[in-house]
């Protein structure tokens, strides 16, 4: 089991490899506008949503103390709008050796300004099943292993929600209840995707189902990953991001 962790501006981290594997280039801003990546002096390191004019939803996994949200773009390096943070706190019962409780929520300095581009996305306050279309976007590597790289340009994939007995028979008992599996024969999150979207269109809105948090070492297609279920812990959204 790995995080998702990114790619800082001072360290390479290589728990494991590229963007969206298997991914294809999103070209428009309005496809995914909850998207905002996370950065450190300009470098890429996580993923995260959108889920009101002042507050991001990540995982605990990406903290750091002081970092760069960006909104309102496909190319992370040309911000449609930035923001500075020095508050991101992550649930209190996050455990850093079983990368449960995996949730982050990060507070902007001014509010982001809604456009096409520009978003919130609804966060999901009951479980979706087994077998369920989700959509996953990201900077993440492109493919496994240490040579994979960030790519410029938002990727995006479509995938199936699966159960937890399913996930365990991969992972076993580090799945918890806090954790929603996905499965896609062709592709999967990896490096620079975690704190990400898992999105799930329910009746014509856009639903925050979970949060990238961990997967397979070489970001292998068709072997379950785990995203932090927001579902779980709604109450504790509500509260600590004002919805």
């Amino acid at each position: 089991m790995y995080a998702f962790i990114g790619i800082l501006v001072f360290a390479a981290v290589a728990s494991a490899d590229n963007r969206i594997v298997g991914g294809a280039d999103v070209t428009s801003t309005s496809f995914a506008p909850w998207q905002a990546s996370l950065q450190v002096s300009g470098s890429h390191f996580c993923g995260g949503s959108l889920i009101n004019k002042n507050f991001v939803m990540s995982a605990c996994h990406c903290r750091q103390t002081a970092l760069t949200v960006v909104l309102g773009t496909t190319q992370y390096k040309n911000p449609g709008q930035s923001f500075f943070s020095t508050n991101m706190f992550c649930h209190p019962s996050y455990n850093s050796q079983t990368i449960d409780y995996d949730y982050s929520i990060i507070e902007l300095q001014s509010d982001a300004v809604y456009s096409s581009s520009v978003q919130p996305i609804v966060v999901a306050s009951k479980e979706y099943l087994s077998g369920t279309q989700g959509l996953i976007t990201g900077w993440g590597k492109t493919s496994g292993g240490v040579l994979g790289q960030i790519p410029d340009n938002l990727q995006y994939a479509y995938t199936y929600l699966i159960s937890k007995e399913e996930c365990q028979q991969r992972w076993g008992s580090q799945v918890t209840d806090r954790m929603q599996c996905i499965k896609a024969d062709d592709n999967s999150g990896c490096n620079g995707d975690s704190g990400g979207p898992l999105a799930v269109n329910d009746a014509g809105t856009w639903v925050l189902v979970g949060n990238t948090s961990w997967g397979s070492s070489r970001c292998s297609e068709g072997i379950p990953a785990a995203w932090s279920k927001n579902s779980v812990v709604y109450d504790w959204i509500k509260t600590n991001a004002n919805l």
